[in-house]
Order: C-alpha cells, then structure tokens, then sequence
C-alpha cells in the first residue's frame, strides 16, 4: 500500500503514525499469543508467575513500569529522572539497549559513560525499583534506523530479523558483550532485571511462539549467557487504550498474567504538558487496574532527547512525548494522574495481583444503573470499582455492605469518566483491616507498627472508611472522628479541608491505625518517600513540589545551600524557579503530624546569556579543486552514505568531468537522500532536494572539472515490521547511477563513475576560524560562539539553543553533541542538558548544511521548566 498524505501540522502526522502502526499490525501476519517463557528454577523463588499475577521474591507485585531510556538520558541525570519515576509510585523502569548506541562501528563496543548499563541496572535497584529490559536486536523506539547499526548495510547477503547466518553472526557477538551485563543484575543474584524481551514487533512471533530458527537462535543464545528471568518476544497487548472496553481481561486460556509491556502514554509528536490528556489516561490507566490487568509499562513515561545523529527521520533532537517528565525533567499534569494510579495498585497489590473477575457480585454496591461496576476478587480481599463513563459529573450513593449496619449510604461525586475504587475486607496491617471506603484511596503505608491511609476527596466533602481491628494488643482509644459500631467495626468520618491536610489517629493496643485526609489539590502535592539512609522509616511530605530525597543528611553530600549537619534530617526538594511555594510543607511521622514553618523560595532566574560575536569556517573545503582527497574511499558508482564507516548525517562526494564538445550539460542523480549541495570547480551550483532533479552546468571540451556534492539527511528510517536485506533499503547520500547529458535534443547520458566518498562534515579537514560575515551562496558552514553563566545551585534554569531561525544541522555545547535540527515538533530550540554546562564560559558549535546565518540564534531560558532545589531541615 502507498499512502500520499499532505503532512501540514503535528495532529495530521499523530493520526498518520497511529494509522499506520494500527494498519501494519492488523495486516502482516503477526502470530501473537501474549505469553511468557516461565523463569529458570534457579530465578522462579525471586520471579514467578500464575494466570492472576506476578510474584516478586515470593509476594504478589501489580508491575507499575515507567518507560526510560538511558540512551536519551546524560548518565549524570539518571537519579534524578529515576527518582521522580518512584516518587510518581513506579516500581519498575522499561528501557531499550539500543545496539547502535553501544556498537556504532563493527567490533568497537562501548558500555561506559552514557552507555553504562550495568551503571544504570544497579542504579536502578540503589533506589529499590526493578527493570526490564528489551535486548533487541531490533528496537524500533523511533531511534535511528530502528536501532541497528549502520556497518549491518555493507554486509552483501546479509537479511536481517531471519535466520540469516551474517546475521546471526553478528546478533551473536553483540549479545556476547550484552547479555551478561543483563544476566549479571537478575532479580535472583541480587539484581534488578525481572524480564527480559527479545526482539520487537516482529510479523512472526509475539508472546512465546518459536516459529523459525531466528526465534530458537535468540532464545537458546540468551539462554546459553545467563538469561534465567521470565522473557517473551516482541511484546505484549500495547496500545493507547490495551484495556480498551473489555469488562475483563481475564483469559483462562494464559497462563500468565495480563501486561501491557507499551501503554502509549500520549505520543512521539507532542511536546510539554498536555492538560487536555491528563483525564483520557487517568481513565485508561484505571481502566487497566478495574479490569484486571497485573501491570503496564507507560511508554514513555520520560522521553528524553536523541543526542547526536540517533534521532530517525520522524524526529529529530526531542523525543518529549508530552510524558509525565519532559525532556527537560519538569512534571506533567499526567504526571500526577499516573502517580495516583499506581500507588492504589501498588497498595493493594495483594488483591490486584491474585484477584479474578468478580462479575455481577457488587451490583447493588450503586443503585444508578449508568453507574458501571467492575469487581475484582481475590483470597487478600475484594475491590469493587465505580464506573463513571459519561461525559458529565454524577452524584453517585455508595451503599455500604450489609455486615456493616447501621452505617448509611454515602453520596459521592464522580467526575466525568472517573473511576473510583470502593476496598472490602483488606487486612492492611495485622489486626486492621479496611471493610470499606466512600472515599477516594491514595494509598496505605505501614511503618513499624502504625499503618496510614491516604484519603482524599473534594474540598466541602466527607471521608468515610471503616474498619475492623481485630487482635488488638490492649484497648482500643477512638477520638471523636472514629466510632464504634461493634463487632470491632469502626467507623471514621470526617470533613476534606481545603487549607491544610489533617490527621487522624486511632490507638489500636501496641499499634496505631492514622489517617491523612487531604484535598484532591493536596493528594497531587502528596510523596510517599522511604528514608534512603536506611536510618529509619518512610516519611509522608504533602504540599511540596516534588521530593528527591528524605533523610539523614551525610556530612559531605550537598543539595545546594544551606547549613544542614551531617545528622540533621532533611527533606530536599525542587520549586519552580523564582516562584515561591504555595503553602508549607507537612511531614508526617507515624502518629504524628509536623508543620514545617519553612517557606521556601526559589532563586529569581538569571538574565539571558550574552553571546559572543560569532565566528565561522568553511565547511565546504572539500569542494575545492585543489582539496587533498587521496585517501578517500573509492568506487566506480559512487557508494551510499555510510559505506566508509561514518555514522553521521553528511557525506562528501568528489569526481572529475571531462567532456568533449563545449557547452551547457544536465547531470541528474538517480537516487540521492535526501538533500544535497552540487559544486563545480569549488562554487555551489545548485542544492536542496536532488532525486531526479536536472543540474545544468557549462562545461568546457579539454578541461578537468571537479564535481563536489555534500549530501545530508534527517535520520534514518526505524524499518518497522521490515524483514530482508538492508543493504538497498533506505539508502542516504547517492546511490544508484549518476548521469550527464549534453543539454541538446536526442543526446545521448553517460554514467559519472570514478567517485570518492568520505562521511561527515570533515572538520579534520578545515583551516582556522576567522570573524563572521555575510557571504551569498556560502554552502555548509560552521559557527562558533561562546556565552557565560554564573553559578546556580541546584538546578537552577533551564536553557535551550534557540535554532529556528537556522536551516538543517546539528548543535554542539562544550563539545557535548545537542542532536539535530529543525525541530519535527512544536519545539523552539534544543535542550542543554545541565551537566553539560560550565559556570563562567560555555562554547557552542553550531554545523548549518545550508549556511544560513547564525545571527538570530540565542540562548534563552524555558521558564516553565526551571526549577531549584531547596532544604527542609526536620
């Protein structure tokens, strides 16, 4: 099928994408099943599962994975971002190992700095999450030609994603440096790694279908390294939507439970937040957890940037997403949606993990029949999940259970598409259990031996839970917000305040039931953050911006300014920058609430940088006649891009003519990707898109003329669903047959032959930089400046390398390689990653294809992302 589209904004390019992903996957003969190969019996007591959930180290997991991957991320952001994952309640990071991020050139092999993965598995379980991770060897992810390496190209004969010996050979040597990295951090030899997948979106075999030698080879050669956790093929049940409007998806039929290992939180062409998605995907991830999935990764939960030439044709430097953490690690309102989610499943992954399809057991739970009731039953207890599917708020009564008399029905408000979880019969610490709630739940955190539940509603509104203490070492003192209704019921009401959390605590013999009753504005602003000194127990901070550390300060780690000793417990978080906090923090400790007086303020952000005036060199060096080009590489039809090893965007080509009759030829290019600048004797004749384009140039009989083309272009293609060869598919740069034809009716071409190549912009090459000026017609050039920055603690601004004004090229910051531009996206510049700056002086490189002038660019601040970092002392 060839579809002609007229691409004209963002929404057109989502619905193209989306159609044609949906189109192929409906269409190519995909055999899929949704299954997992079991684990090892060395790995099944750390990682097991059943038909109706995960077990990890041998206790039911509802997985609440959060896509990232640490190929878009500068290794000195890791903690950061990964931080800000496990406070939104992901217990589990997803992440691509893209080959050709880690072996861009055959046999050079790199897995340190940014390519450090073990560094980032262990990372990873430092801060108590798991992992899974998608080996490959393809990816897709919207990552340079689908993640394989371009030396793949230059091996004649070789197909890819079959049972191709060149292949294979190559898959297997890869995988030798690969797979006892991941080995090595499994769950059951103390690592993180609780599965792994294997290939991706492959026509053949989805789930645990082996149908040719390709599929046994990756199994049997991961195996044979060390892979002993569950792992699957290509994926499982993705989509935007994978709960779509199945009552159920429970499947007697798997074995295994129901994942979804690509939940497409928004979409690759959105950029910054996106309030308008924060409701639809609040709605499908509840959709998930109401009929009876056991987890989901968000795909991407964090987006990143595709640094250097990584970025496909489809993006370029961004791969924001519009996720919950942008590029730039500032939080998204889908951001807070995805938290409340996963803390409800996380807290009562003991019923969500074990639990079947309740049917029609709580109808009566609502008398409004446009109420939809899902149920989930299971050994640990039952949740019963109010179904508002219409586009208008509803009134709904919840009635409570019949074993609870006298207690009254409760009037609560739904929100439009909202879901809401009503718990029965939960033991959520011994000797309390959690009969039932006409309030919303954020979430249960035991500690030593006081267990807290979250509640939130609107302000106005009443909380109502009950309980049943059963066990009670000693009496039983209630205050007036619980009451006894017997038979060890108690009851708790009390009223949502709108100013400030309060807390209510019920002394149960040696163990204390609190509970937090908050405002929906407040439940957003709500961290459940575990002391990771190990020095005591999680704390409970609302009304903060996000929190990245609690704890024991130790002497020499630092978090900006301020004074803390080096056993003053702190709480560090982040405000926006030059904003000042809304309203204080609250800490709450097991039985007890602390005020912090602190308001805390950020910086004012800095003034914009001043850039230096600019200085340039030309890039077209390569273009003269009288250019060294002896140890090019050499052909008779001019080879593709990449042919010499290079891994760039850019090309140059050289050549001599030589005709025998004066006059005005025509030189036409077969097959040229996808832009390209033409020189004749060192002065550009013609450039932009060049595939089947007619050149008209003199040429004179008796004379040696250069001919000279840098050719360029926007990525390569990610070859979704493809299969075969590689070395003709989505070629860059010329390749096919060069012509040159006398400008006169009937004449005869003649084929261009005797080419030589050599990939990138040849900065090796080039002479000194001199002052900027204007020239005309300059070719590719590049730029040179430099701006200052003071001292910021903490995070302080975020900066962006404004780049609309430019033509096509790529941006270096302190020799840090920014990506490509023009943005695909509605984006301005491109993201200078923190780490990636000085104080005092910063250079930028900019490399222009075209030469367009770099006196419009600056660098100028995103004030929505800039954020500091500020101290609560306890």
């Amino acid at each position: 099928m060839k579809l002609i589209v007229p691409v004209k904004n963002s929404l057109v390019l989502l619905l193209l994408a989306f159609f044609l992903r949906s189109y192929a996957q409906q269409t190519m003969p995909v055999a899929r099943n949704d299954h997992i190969f079991p684990a090892s019996a060395a790995a099944k007591p750390f990682i097991d599962y059943d038909s109706r959930g995960f077990l990890v180290n041998g206790k039911r997991m509802f997985v609440v994975s959060a896509g990232m991957e640490y190929a878009r991320v500068p290794h000195e952001l890791w903690e950061d971002r990964l931080v800000k994952l496990k406070r939104a309640g992901f217990n589990t990071v997803e992440m691509y190992t893209f080959w050709n991020f880690h072996e861009p050139k055959e046999g050079w092999f790199d897995f340190s700095g940014d390519q450090d993965l073990d560094a980032y598995l262990r990372l990873i379980k430092k801060l108590g999450m798991y992992a899974i991770v998608r080996v490959g060897p393809y990816y897709c992810g919207e990552w340079n030609f689908g993640g394989y390496p371009v030396w793949l190209k230059f091996k004649p004969g070789l197909r890819v994603r079959e049972d191709n010996p060149q292949f294979l050979a190559a898959v297997g040597k890869f995988f030798d440096k690969l797979i006892p990295i991941v080995s090595a951090n499994q769950v059951h030899k103390g690592g993180a790694v609780i599965m792994v997948q294997l290939e991706n979106e492959h026509p053949e075999s989805w789930g645990n279908i082996v149908p040719n030698g390709y599929f046994k080879y990756l199994a049997d050669k991961t195996v044979s390294l060390g892979l002993e956790v569950p792992y699957f093929f290509s994926g499982l049940h993705p989509g935007n939507d994978p709960a779509g409007n199945l009552k159920s998806l429970d499947d007697a039929k798997r074995p295994n439970p129901w994942f979804s290992t690509e939940y497409w939180g928004v979409w690759f062409f959105n950029y910054g937040a996106q309030p308008q998605d924060s409701t639809i995907y609040d709605r499908r991830t509840w959709k998930i957890i109401a009929h009876g999935g056991n987890g989901y990764n968000v795909y991407m939960a964090h987006g990143g940037s595709n640094f250097g030439y990584n970025n496909d044709r489809d993006m370029a430097a961004s791969y924001d997403y519009g996720a919950a953490i942008g590029q730039t690690g500032d939080l998204r309102p889908i951001y807070y949606g995805f938290k409340r989610a996963a803390w409800f499943a996380r807290s009562f992954q003991e019923i969500l993990a074990n639990s079947k399809d309740g049917g029609n057991s709580y109808r009566w739970m609502v008398r409004d029949t446009s109420i939809k009731i899902n149920a989930r039953i299971s050994p640990a207890g039952n949740i019963a999940f109010a179904d508002n599917p219409k586009a208008r708020a509803a009134l709904v009564r919840i009635v409570p259970p019949k074993t609870l008399k006298p207690a009254l029905p409760v009037t609560v408000r739904l929100a439009p598409g909202e879901i809401m979880p009503v718990v029965n019969q939960f033991q959520a610490a011994p000797g309390i259990s959690l009969e039932w709630n006409a309030s919303r739940i954020f979430g249960i955190v035991t500690r030593d031996k006081t267990t807290t539940m979250i509640t939130y509603g609107d302000p106005g509104s009443t909380a109502s839970l009950y309980f049943k203490i059963t066990g009670a070492a000693g009496p039983i003192t209630v205050t007036k917000n619980f009451k006894q209704l017997g038979s060890g019921i108690i009851a708790f009401s009390a009223p949502v305040a709108a100013p400030a959390p309060a807390s209510y605590v019920l002394a149960a013999g040696d163990r204390q039931l609190q509970v937090l009753v908050l405002s929906k504005a407040h439940a957003q602003r709500c961290w459940i953050v575990e002391d990771e000194t190990g020095r005591g127990n999680s704390d409970i901070v609302v009304g903060s911006s996000v929190v990245t550390y609690a704890g024991y300060r130790p002497a020499k780690r630092a978090y900006g300014p301020g004074a803390a000793g080096p056993d003053q417990q702190v709480i560090v978080t982040e405000v926006p920058l030059g904003k000042k906090l809304k309203s204080p923090a609250w800490i709450f400790k097991p039985g007890a609430l602390k005020l912090n007086p602190v308001e805390a303020v950020g910086d004012t952000p800095v003034g914009l940088p001043v850039l230096s005036s600019w200085e340039m060199k030309s890039a077209s060096v390569p273009a003269l006649v009288t250019f060294d080009d002896k140890n090019w590489k050499q052909s008779k039809p001019p080879l593709q891009m990449g042919a010499d090893g290079d891994i760039t965007a850019n090309a140059w080509y050289r050549t001599q003519l030589k005709v025998a009759e004066t006059g005005d030829y025509i030189l036409r290019f077969k097959n040229i990707r996808e832009r390209a600048s033409v020189f004749l004797n060192g002065t550009r004749i013609d450039s932009g898109e060049m595939e089947n384009k007619a050149v008209q140039m003199r040429l004179e009989s008796g004379k040696t003329n250069t001919l000279s083309v840098f050719a360029s272009h926007n990525g390569r293609n990610k070859l979704l669903f493809y299969r075969g060869v590689l070395d003709t598919i989505d070629a860059k740069g010329i390749s096919g047959e060069v012509t040159l034809t006398k400008a006169v009716k009937g004449a005869s071409s003649v084929a261009v032959e005797n080419w030589k190549m050599k990939g990138g912009a040849g900065t090796d090459t080039l002479g000194g930089w001199s002052p900027f000026k204007l020239v005309a017609d300059r070719g590719p050039v590049f730029y040179r400046s430099a701006f200052n920055l003071a001292a910021s603690p903490g995070y302080g601004t975020t900066w962006r390398v404004i780049t609309t004004s430019l033509g096509h090229g790529s941006v270096w910051v302190n020799g840090h390689h920014l990506g490509r531009y023009p943005e695909k996206i509605k984006i301005n510049g491109l993201y200078i990653p923190e780490p990636w700056l000085r104080e005092g002086r910063n250079e930028i490189v900019i490399f222009d294809e075209d030469g367009t002038s770099p006196l419009k660019v600056s660098i100028r601040a995103e004030t929505a992302a800039g954020r500091e970092t500020v101290i609560f002392t306890m």
